[in-house]
């Protein structure tokens, strides 16, 4: 209830009701006597004076508790909702910071088992070959026909080898390469290792997208036996 009272000055005393409307209830007069409309008189020290009296007060002091209490109840409604709210949101963070934390726990010990699987395979393969590309070239290193282009036998010179790598470690690597004739066999020099054609002490880099050349291989006519021994000893 929104109910208000006033005095107006002649002493009377005026409801104001929640719809706009006006009632009439007592008047007061100068010595503190309350009458009602029909002027019977309420004495203030008399018995109905008191009684009527104590009822006007009580009736606005409990006016005055009931609009508390609706604005307490109302603001103790808004502040558990907001707090309900706040409860559900504090719940939904939590709920995803748990799961991007066991997400980032996964992915650690992915990359762990990827270390120790890399670590693993690099003590065998320290690098692992993607592309070979093959340049004919000629005593001097000079390109004849580039890498990647046909080669033809009538005009080969030099077979120099392009590798395109991915690096597991970094450091000095031994290459062993293999060169095949026709039959099937493998090309050997006078320096060959054992079971390849020639091998090459190479620098490989970790990462990808490595490449590096290799010394050119050749025919052995197209310079004296003084210049193999001299020159390059992985060419033939």
């Amino acid at each position: 209830m929104n109910n208000s009272y006033r005095i107006s000055n002649d002493g009377t005393i005026f409801e104001i009701k929640e719809d706009g409307s006006i009632a009439r209830l007592a008047k007061i007069d100068s010595h503190g006597h309350i009458s009602t409309l029909s002027e019977k008189a309420i004495s203030k020290n008399g018995r109905n004076g008191g009684y009527w009296f104590f009822i006007i007060m009580l009736t606005i002091a409990a006016i005055v508790l009931g609009v508390l209490y609706m604005n307490a109840n109302d603001n103790y409604f808004r502040t558990c909702s907001a707090l309900n709210e706040y409860k559900s949101k504090y719940e939904k963070a939590t709920s995803a910071a748990n799961s991007l934390h066991n997400e980032i726990n996964t992915i650690k010990q992915e990359r762990d088992y990827l270390s120790s699987l890399r670590n693993k395979v690099s003590d065998t393969y320290p690098l692992v070959i993607t592309d070979i590309k093959i340049a004919n070239v000629t005593y001097n290193g000079e390109i004849q026909t580039d890498y990647g282009n046909t080669l033809y036998e009538s005009g080969t010179m030099y077979l120099r080898p392009r590798i395109e790598y991915t690096g597991l470690l970094s450091g000095y690597m031994t290459l062993k390469v293999k060169w095949y004739n026709p039959d099937g066999t493998i090309r050997r020099g006078t320096s060959s290792p054992t079971g390849f054609s020639q091998s090459e002490s190479v620098n490989v880099y970790y990462g990808d997208n490595r490449t590096c050349t290799l010394s050119g291989w050749g025919k052995f006519h197209q310079r004296s036996l003084a210049e193999w021994n001299l020159s390059d000893r992985n060419m033939v």
